[in-house]
């Protein structure tokens, strides 16, 4: 037999939300809530992580690259993608930040498009990453 959270996620979290509310212990899906938490927090991170991407691609393509055309869009994406990860960061969160994965992510998709050489590790703090660009 199937449960509420296989069939109707919605209603399943809506349920759950007003038992926590109540603290009726009885109704709550102990099992799914403890997988469900688990996993908001590695979206989290997940999420910073992409973004961490994103920014480290657009740094390489901007401090490696001369291609002139593009840099005030890769700089307005960084911006952007800057936004997304304080609207998330949390002490907890910095405290999980791999920036060599999502260096080699980055750099990978880079030396695709550009006949470019990149330094072996990645050459940015999260400090770096995270400050604000001004056009040179």
């Amino acid at each position: 037999m199937r449960t509420l959270y296989e069939t109707d996620f919605v209603q399943w979290t809506e349920e759950q939300a007003k038992a926590l509310s109540e603290h009726n212990e009885k109704t709550l899906d102990w099992e799914n809530l403890k997988e469900e938490i688990e996993n908001l927090g590695k979206e989290q991170i997940n999420a910073v992580h992409s973004f961490l991407k994103q920014i480290i691609l657009h740094r390489l393509k901007l401090d490696y690259t001369n291609d002139i055309l593009s840099r005030r869009h890769w700089m307005d994406e960084i911006d952007d993608f800057q936004d997304e990860i304080e609207r998330r960061l949390t002490q907890t969160l910095l405290n999980k930040i791999n920036l060599q994965p999502e260096y080699e992510r980055a750099k990978r998709k880079v030396l695709k498009m550009y006949d470019v050489s990149l330094p072996d590790q990645c050459p940015y703090t999260f400090e770096d990453l995270m400050t604000r660009l001004t056009e040179k």
